[in-house]
């Protein structure tokens, strides 16, 4: 089984979501931005696309690959992750519905958020005071405790990825 892995990201988060299920997968995955990939994704068995998510919607970059190339994405197993905070299995069905062409929406073999990451280590000091306020309102509807802002806060799940591995490897070996 061959998997193309495409991701686009701001400050990371979706680059080691993509890591991450490229190992799950046993590395049997190639790993690409959107953005530079040119490559033929007939000799791939699945392709998987990852984004962050803000305020609802996914990066251009994702948007604008997954428009241009829907007709190949079609002819093999599809998948899509997010890296975001929102847990729900509605708010990622929502974000995929909203963001992918509907021929590509209704094709997903798996969709998943992994959670994600405010890496405040890396952030401008308007974006870390706005990813504070970010955290500070998730923090208190998860029930957890409320982070210090400076420190980053990641929630991406490896067991998550794992399952979703799985998912990706059973489409593939359907279609095989």
């Amino acid at each position: 089984m061959k998997v193309l892995i495409l991701y686009e990201t701001t400050h990371g988060a979706t680059k080691l979501c993509a890591q991450k299920l490229s190992d799950a997968l046993g590395g049997q995955a190639d790993i690409f931005r959107a953005k530079r990939f040119s490559g033929d994704m007939s000799q791939y068995d699945c392709v998987v696309v990852g984004s962050p998510v803000y305020g609802g919607s996914i990066l251009k970059g994702i948007k604008n690959f997954c428009r241009a190339n829907s007709d190949a994405l079609c002819k093999r197993p599809f998948a899509v992750f997010f890296s975001c905070l929102s847990e729900s299995g509605e708010s990622v069905s929502d974000y995929l519905r909203r963001n992918f062409p509907p021929e590509l929406a209704g094709r997903a073999v798996a969709c998943e958020s992994f959670g994600g990451a405010f890496y405040f280590s890396r952030l401008n000091f308007l974006d870390r005071l706005i990813d504070r306020l970010l955290v500070k309102g998730y923090a208190k509807s998860a029930g957890i405790a409320v982070p210090d802002g400076n420190t980053d806060f990641v929630t991406i799940s490896d067991e998550k990825i794992k399952d979703f591995a799985e998912k990706i490897k059973k489409a593939s070996e359907r279609t095989a």
